[in-house]
């Protein structure tokens, strides 16, 4: 069997892209019935060495994004990182374009889509365009530019215009069965891609420490978890896949539970069971269905409740970190999320009377902080404004303990006086 070679022309791919960047509006087709779309590796235009995560990373968010679009089969990047490997295709995505038809049967698919970036001092251009494989016709080529520290964004807005090119009738999915694999923090999505490439290479401890990162920047961020269980699978250290593995399903709780709380219109699991097309789902047995095996997802008749399920959560997320891995860090990002999703409750739902038991587990990451002001302020204010709380025996010996532990404190760092 010949393995086919394809050279890298740069230049050719470039050039198309460039020009098709300066269009004003996309050419719209409907969508292909039954139609197989991968995306290709992006080229970064000027080399810039300190955006080379996003050769990978782009085509890997666009994947996640166009995963709706119209009735096209999305090929996975672990499915086209293997094709790339095993027929030595040309690094970086830099392909010919007059071997699409090549590329595409190699492949198995109908669409590429190609990409491009230009980095240039705090600011940054994508392009990216769709091509017929059996004809080379473009499909849609569109841009989007901005602010490098803005590129999830950008390539969230580039996503949604090539969707829109590629199917005019595309509605960004929002069903609460998915998982989040996106990420709002560029710091995050900047090591995660990182690690992919480590791991790519086959440099495994590398990827793990960089994924380990990601996550401690985005404890919901999915993706570099499950790139850490799989890391350790190639390590052979079972044990941590296991844990890994444990922790994972906390993430992708934590993950829909969060985009659940953040819908334009919260509901329910009874909401969802009596009007399920209203929010997303397709009927009152896939609520049901989906509630038995994930319940922490649609745990929460309020918002607030939520928010508390959440806390819990998040919670037990890091004490696992710390009793599995000894990531502490780990820990202090789920505290700091626990004390933020506090903030949001407070600010979003101040008369809601279960709003008191979202403050009480202030208490919990306070401690750990060794942050006995925090814990003497946050316990009086739950004496002085919620005297009925449920809890108010827990809250009282914290109180107590914190005084304790401030006199003490005080104490120490007193003067010493001599004695005559």
């Amino acid at each position: 069997m010949r393995i086919l070679r394809l050279p890298s022309v740069a230049s050719v791919l470039l050039v198309t892209l460039l020009i098709a960047g300066a269009l004003s509006r996309p050419m719209v087709f409907a969508a292909e019935a039954d139609a197989t779309l991968s995306v290709l590796y992006f080229a970064n235009t000027r080399q810039a060495v300190e955006f080379d995560w996003l050769k990978k990373g782009l085509a890997d968010m666009l994947v996640s994004d166009l995963g709706s679009v119209g009735t096209y089969k999305i090929i996975e990047r672990e499915d086209l990182q293997k094709i790339v490997k095993e027929q030595e295709l040309a690094l970086s995505g830099l392909l010919d374009e007059t071997k699409a038809p090549e590329v595409g049967k190699i492949l198995n698919a109908n669409v590429l889509v190609y990409g491009s970036f230009i980095a240039s001092g705090g600011d940054i251009r994508l392009d990216a365009k769709a091509v017929r494989v059996e004809s080379g016709a473009v499909l849609c080529a569109v841009s989007s530019a901005g602010k490098a520290d803005a590129v999830l964004a950008l390539e969230r807005d580039l996503a949604a215009k090539l969707a829109a090119g590629l199917d005019p009738n595309w509605k960004r999915s929002s069903s609460p069965a998915d998982a989040s694999a996106a990420t709002d923090s560029l710091s995050a999505a900047r090591a995660y891609y990182q690690g992919m490439e480590s791991f790519d290479a086959g440099r495994y401890g590398e990827a793990a420490e960089l994924f380990g990162l990601a996550v401690r920047e985005d404890p919901s961020f999915l993706k570099p978890g499950k790139g850490l269980e799989d890391a350790y699978k190639f390590l052979k250290d079972f044990k941590k896949q296991r844990w890994r593995r444990e922790m994972n399903t906390l993430a992708a709780d934590i993950a829909d539970l969060i985009r659940r709380i953040k819908a334009p219109v919260f509901y329910s699991f009874g909401d969802a069971v009596m009007n399920p097309a209203k929010y997303g789902w397709k009927s009152a047995e896939e609520v049901t269905t989906f509630y038995h095996a994930r319940p922490n997802v649609l745990n929460g008749n309020t918002p607030t409740q939520a928010v508390w399920y959440l806390q819990n959560l998040l919670g037990e997320l890091g004490r696992k970190a710390v009793e599995y891995f000894q990531d502490t860090a780990l820990r202090e990002r789920c505290g700091a999320e626990v004390l933020r999703w506090a903030d949001y409750a407070e600010k979003g739902f101040p008369k809601d009377s279960f709003l008191p038991e979202t403050i009480y587990q202030r208490l919990f990451v306070l401690r750990e902080k060794s942050d006995w002001t925090g814990v003497k302020d946050v316990c009086e204010r739950l004496m002085g404004d919620y005297p009925d709380y449920r809890m108010m025996w827990a809250v009282e010996d914290m109180y107590e303990d914190a005084l304790e532990k401030l006199k003490g404190s005080s104490e120490s760092i007193a003067p010493k006086t001599e004695k005559k």
